[in-house]
């Protein structure tokens, strides 16, 4: 989707549209090709970056977003188009973002380093620019946080329907209540023991051989000061993979304070642990 030709020809569609209505179905009859893409692509486009909608009329009809777009010459026009994309396409290029200008100049595929060096986000710098470039990975950003957070709760509720079969009593989420306890759920040891056990939930969707989690000081601090406290270490693929770790296999791989320093937050690989 991050073609020059398409974004352009988006942007004439959302100009063309502005002025005279129609229904999605009569665009693609009429324009089977449109400027320089297809009408397939860019209604696609238009709809998922919220450009456009169909109305109660089953006519398409632009949002304030979509008139803003279609007012504005290419150039303009294609900065915003390309904060919208990365945040609602979430390209697997876009983490290039958060590395600068020069990484993405050298590492961004050849149609979306088209697009960039279309709309001028390779030239000289200016405060424009930089607050432009700010956006771009502020977008990519927010989109990788709201993954994040999905990614986590699916981990937290395999635990909890883990536990509630394990031990058959449905655990505290204490997760949902609040984010400061240190812990993710409130179980119990087993069928025969209902001492409290505390849980912290780490999930991941990428290869075991890769994959890291992060434990805070908070919730290590937790861990030690509590009589039962294990980490649940989910690997979802097609399966999701459940890995139960100790305090001890954990204890090896966490940093402690030295003269004025404080850790805050530790990055560990499953592998060292599972």
């Amino acid at each position: 989707m991050f073609s020059v030709g398409l974004l352009y020809s988006v942007r004439d569609f959302l100009k063309l549209n502005s002025v005279s209505g129609m229904m999605p179905e009569t665009f693609e009859s009429y324009f089977k090709s449109f400027k320089y893409s297809t009408a397939d692509k860019i209604l696609t486009v238009s709809f998922k970056c919220g450009w456009a909608k169909v109305n109660q009329q089953g006519m398409i009809e632009l949002t304030d977003r979509g008139q803003v777009i279609s007012t504005l010459e290419y150039e303009t026009a294609l900065l915003i188009q390309l904060e919208d994309l990365i945040l609602n396409f979430n390209p697997t290029w876009a983490s290039l973002l958060l590395k600068g200008r020069t990484e993405a100049k050298n590492f961004l595929p050849p149609d979306a380093l088209q697009c960039f060096k279309e709309c001028g986000l390779f030239g000289d710098l200016t405060d424009e620019l930089i607050k432009f470039w700010d956006k771009l990975s502020l977008a990519y950003r927010n989109y990788s946080q709201i993954k994040m957070t999905e990614i986590g709760r699916t981990g937290e509720k395999l635990s909890f329907d883990h536990e509630l079969s394990r031990t058959g009593k449905q655990p505290l989420w204490q997760a949902i209540e609040s984010n400061l306890a240190g812990f993710d759920l409130l179980s119990i040891v087993d069928t025969t023991n209902s001492q409290k056990l505390k849980i912290e939930v780490k999930t991941t969707t990428s290869n075991i051989a890769y994959a890291k989690f992060h434990i805070t000081k908070n919730e290590w601090n937790t861990a030690l000061a509590s009589i039962n406290y294990v980490f649940h270490l989910w690997h979802i693929e097609k399966t999701p993979t459940l890995y139960t770790v100790s305090i001890n296999k954990i204890n090896d791989h966490v940093p402690s304070d030295k003269g004025d320093g404080d850790w805050e937050s530790v990055e560990i690989p499953f592998r060292s642990v599972i």
